[in-house]
């Protein structure tokens, strides 16, 4: 590549400029680099259909088949990987979630899916919705679930109803599911706004069961339902290799390089590890179908190894999903270790979302190894949505990430106020440290 221009930033609420960087071979950049394939990428849409629309507007790789955009095109010879985190901040659960499922099955060789911690725990619907779950009195006044929350933080369903002088009704009992345990407080009402949307209907006419029904089938196996969230869980990745870039939901980390979950020993390749560890993936998620529904809320449950490794601490703090690379909001740099695992397997960029960190993609760059987030969901605190159904943190902000094969990448879009954003970065050496 060429000398990369100023280009104006905003992270963390502060603007800022990407010095011109002069191409190098001596652990800077690398001009004039053959690339054959690129990428476009997109994260942490969260059930934001208006994001969504937004992202496509401005994308380089994805445009709308028609007027009434009831179906995606993909550019010729472009790829496109989704980074997780599907659900719960929006009103676009469903659609969003079936827009990329028929978009993988147009271009399945082209288009990707990362698991994300708001993906995978969609599998616990099944069996905290069950009728084993709703009336076992173990379940309601169950002290140690979820375990992941601080045992001082932790809400009962007995304790939700009782504060909230409700009956413990299926609907309750999923209120307090999505609100305790799932981040996503307030995604009940979303969600009855989306049906409504969908069938052509005011809220009104959308019985609260039906909502309940609606969560409990999208991941529910049996034929006849609408498990759009077992389809997408069943074509997704932890991580997937796409040249000399990784793509991951959370992190690379020290603590979680080479592991897989029920092996002891450590995986040393790059490529090898992204194996193991979607295949895992898939071993878990076919686990569940055979026995979707017992277990209730326990570690005993099919499925259970995937659900915990998208929580705080899952899989004994060894997670892509859930760990980040942020300390204190601000970017740490990637350890010497965990560089060199990945400069051995041929990669020198890792794309990720799951913490947010401001209005435009992070950049963490060291001499040999960048790291890119890209999730911008909260790019204006508290902003009222548009549309009247709640918060929208995002504002009017968003970008994309095109990602080269070679480990470059293209940022453009606007930031949260609405400038525009522009610039590219060439590929870190692959010299070792």
């Amino acid at each position: 590549m060429g000398n990369i221009g100023t280009s104006l930033l905003s992270c963390l609420g502060v603007k800022r400029k990407v010095p011109d960087t002069k191409p190098t071979t001596q652990g800077g950049y690398l001009p004039d680099v053959k690339v054959t394939k690129k990428c476009g990428y997109l994260t942490d849409v969260e059930g934001n259909y208006e994001y969504f629309e937004r992202y496509v507007q401005i994308s380089k790789v994805l445009e709308w088949a028609n007027p009434e955009k009831t179906s995606l095109l993909l550019k010729d010879g472009a790829y496109f990987v989704f980074g997780g985190d599907s659900q719960d901040k929006g009103i676009g659960d469903i659609r969003f979630v079936k827009m990329m499922l028929a978009l993988k099955e147009k271009y399945p060789g082209r288009v990707f899916f990362i698991i994300g911690n708001r993906d995978a725990n969609k599998l616990r619907l099944t069996t905290e919705l069950s009728e084993e779950a709703l009336q076992s009195p173990k379940v309601k006044a169950d002290s140690t679930f979820p375990y992941w929350v601080a045992k001082d933080k932790v809400v009962t369903p007995e304790m939700y109803c009782k504060t909230n002088n409700v009956p413990d009704t299926p609907v309750n009992r999923l209120k307090w599911l999505l609100k305790e345990t799932m981040g996503a407080d307030g995604a009940f009402d979303r969600r009855r706004k989306e049906l409504a949307l969908i069938a052509g209907k005011n809220e009104e006419e959308i019985p609260e069961d039906e909502v309940v029904r609606s969560y409990r089938d999208e991941s529910d196996p049996a034929d006849g339902k609408d498990n759009f969230m077992l389809r997408y869980l069943e074509q997704a990745q932890l991580a997937y290799p796409f040249g000399k870039a990784m793509f991951v939901h959370g992190a690379v980390t020290k603590g979680n390089m080479g592991t897989v979950p029920g092996q002891e020993k450590a995986v040393d390749s790059v490529t090898e590890w992204a194996e193991k560890l979607n295949g895992w993936a898939r071993s878990e998620v076919e686990a569940f179908k055979k026995r979707p529904y017992a277990g209730t809320n326990t570690k005993e449950r099919a499925g259970q190894g995937l659900m915990d490794y998208g929580v705080p601490q899952g899989n004994g703090g060894k997670t892509v999903v859930y760990d980040g690379n942020l300390v204190g909001g601000n970017g740490v740099p990637m350890d010497r270790a965990v560089r060199e695992f990945l400069t051995r397997g041929g990669v020198n960029t890792v794309v990720c979302g799951h913490v947010p960190h401001g209005d435009c993609p992070n950049i963490i760059a060291t001499e040999d190894v960048r790291v890119v987030m890209a999730d911008t969901s909260y790019s204006k605190m508290g902003n009222p949505s548009p549309l009247g159904w709640g918060v929208d943190n995002r504002g009017d902000a968003v970008s994309e990430v095109i990602v080269s094969d070679d480990g470059s990448i293209d940022v453009h879009g606007r930031l949260a106020n609405g400038d525009p954003i522009e610039y590219s970065l060439g590929p870190p050496s692959l010299q070792q440290p």
